[in-house]
């Protein structure tokens, strides 16, 4: 509104100007070329809103190496895509911004069986491995999110996040740094089966989870980051971004043996504990609502 009372007034000056014939011929001149220079759409935006997909780069690892990875629904290398990001600048620099993003990998996209992902195979698979020259397998039983159920704005990582963001602006380029703050979450599957000990009659269970109810993991992450970019029009930007993410899990998968018949049992334990520093990289556009 304040806008197009700027121009309403802008035009009527030069209109009242011309008729009353009070400036002479070199100011009529300098009031034609004001009439024709574009006015700048630098910091002239306060609501925006944008679409990224990204890719993510491990600098240190979650994973170990073991057969205990295949139970997370993570992925050190894994892309990302932008399901809701509102930006909103207080003033010419500064601004709050918020975001959901959801990522996933081609790993834990995999597909396997009729009902499960192709790393859930992977674990059972190795497992019946591990068990086979002691044990016969009764059963097996999985809980989690490990079927092949996959929810595009769900995904298998999501990351909310609300931070501060600066701003400066051209009429053609861009650039943003900002601070973000927010959570990062995803879940871990259950395993257990019951054993039965070859030539001998003692039956076992064995389970391997992080016995957490519900089994998501959610840790606090900072994000730095830049994005900058060319704007093609007034309304549309094209984005890049580069982040620089952390977060410090505190997972621990127990593995618990035990003898159905004297109800001992045997533990062992697998900590996820590294603090985890990811890059990530991604392009997309920038609209401008108002």
């Amino acid at each position: 509104m304040i806008r197009k009372l700027f121009f309403v007034f802008f035009f009527f000056t030069i209109f009242a100007t011309i008729v009353n014939g009070q400036e002479s011929t070199n100011s009529s001149e300098i009031i034609v070329w004001n009439v024709q220079s574009p006015v700048s759409n630098a910091y002239s935006s306060k609501w925006q809103t944008r679409v990224n997909v990204g890719t993510n780069i491990p600098i240190t690892k979650l994973f170990q190496g073991t057969n205990i990875d295949n139970l997370f629904e993570y992925d050190d290398n894994s892309f990302y895509w932008q399901i809701l990001s509102i930006t909103y600048f207080f003033n010419k620099h500064w601004g709050l911004e918020f975001n959901y993003q959801a990522g996933t990998s081609s790993r834990l996209r995999e597909r396997g069986n009729k009902y499960y992902t192709k790393r859930i195979d992977s674990f059972i698979t190795n497992m019946q491995s591990e068990l086979n020259d002691m044990y016969y397998v009764r059963s097996i039983d999985m809980y989690g999110t490990h079927y092949d159920d996959f929810n595009f704005f769900r995904g298998d990582i999501r990351r909310v996040l609300f931070g501060f963001i600066y701003r400066f602006e051209t009429d053609k380029i861009y650039v943003y740094p900002k601070l973000s703050f927010g959570t990062i979450s995803f879940y871990t599957d259950w395993y257990q089966s019951n054993l039965k000990e070859k030539n001998s009659n003692n039956e076992y269970s064995i389970s391997v989870s992080s016995f957490k109810i519900p089994n998501v993991n959610e840790y606090l992450t900072i994000i730095p980051s830049v994005s900058f970019g060319y704007k093609i029009t007034n309304r549309l930007y094209f984005n890049s971004e580069i982040k620089l993410s952390y977060f410090k899990p505190d997972i621990e998968i127990k593995k618990e043996f035990t003898n159905l018949f004297t109800k001992e049992s045997t533990l062992e334990y697998f900590d996820y504990k590294n603090n985890i520093f990811t890059l990530s990289l991604g392009v997309g556009f920038i609209f401008v609502i108002r």
